[in-house]
């Protein structure tokens, strides 16, 4: 009588269990993502800083246990199923047969591995740019005793403006530039960068970038504030740069500063009066962009959990 190789129906079993794993985990995220808490309260309410970048640490975070639990299973059940093998057919894998039996798990967990190495560098380069975010919103809060209002996160067209800030000095888009810093002896050169109205002149690098996205984030906004009031509006740039000692090299360009430094800033900087009625105009704009849904922000809150 021919004995049956457990082999092949190992394989078969394998394979429809990764793939009813796969289904599984995708139902699941379809699940919390449009998974909807109900709150008592229906407001909608203002964005907070870095509310854009704390959704997506969250789906970052979600990803990364969703690839750690799928390593997991992948790694226990390649482990009872070779253990089933040798229980049933009563001997070792050859070498043909733990290549065959091994190559469906260990793309898998490499699949995993790789996909969590990925998020968890993004996640990382992420928190660093919220934590940034949510420092120059602190000292920004100190300018609401000046009589400024502060909006964050604003939404755009494809992309966010960090901070606006509205006052007696006129709009400014506040861009947040938050770079590592190198780890040498002599701490006051690694926190310093150099600023000559073009370049930001970093330990690590140049950077021109910078510059250049809040100018047009400015532009972008001016545009904009001028179409929806109906006459034209002044915005201006500053980069914001948390933990930095800004050395400056010409007066030319937009301003660059330690967000320690707003107050002095604001106190000092040259003023574009707007009138009183296309101030409130400007901020009724300004509001119902930076109105976030509640419900959104509980399903981005939950996702995080």
């Amino acid at each position: 009588m021919m004995q049956l190789n457990p082999l092949k129906p190992l394989l078969i079993m394998t394979g429809a269990v990764s793939i009813s794993l796969l289904l599984f985990l995708y139902l699941v995220r379809r699940y919390f993502r449009s998974r909807i808490l109900q709150l008592p309260f229906t407001q909608n309410l203002l964005r907070t800083p870095g509310q854009s970048i704390l959704t997506e640490l969250n789906h970052l975070t979600q990803e990364l246990l969703i690839y750690f639990v799928f390593l997991i299973f992948t790694s226990i059940y390649t482990y009872a199923a070779y253990i089933s093998y040798l229980y049933f057919a009563k001997k070792p894998f050859n070498i043909e047969e733990l290549a065959l039996f091994s190559l469906f798990p260990f793309i898998l967990i490499l699949l995993s591995l790789f996909k969590m190495s990925k998020y968890k560098a993004q996640r990382k380069l992420l928190r660093l740019g919220y934590d940034g975010e949510i420092a120059v919103g602190h000292d920004l809060s100190q300018l609401y005793r000046d009589g400024y209002l502060v909006y964050h996160d604003f939404p755009a067209d494809n992309f966010n403006i960090d901070h606006i800030v509205i006052g007696s000095k006129g709009i400014f888009a506040v861009q947040t530039k938050v770079p590592s810093k190198p780890t040498t002896k002599n701490r006051l050169q690694d926190a310093t960068v150099e600023y000559n109205g073009r370049v930001l002149q970093f330990p690590k690098g140049r950077d021109s970038d910078t510059i250049e996205q809040t100018n047009r984030q400015a532009d972008w906004l001016a545009t904009w504030l001028s179409d929806a009031v109906g006459e034209p509006v002044v915005v201006r740039g500053i980069v914001a740069l948390p933990g930095w000692y800004v050395k400056r090299t010409s007066a030319d360009g937009i301003p660059v500063v330690n967000p320690k430094q707003f107050a002095s800033l604001f106190e000092y900087i040259q003023p574009r009066m707007l009138s009183e009625e296309t101030a409130r105009r400007v901020i009724d704009q300004i509001e119902k962009k930076c109105r976030e849904d509640v419900t959104v922000a509980v399903e981005y809150e939950f996702e995080g959990e």
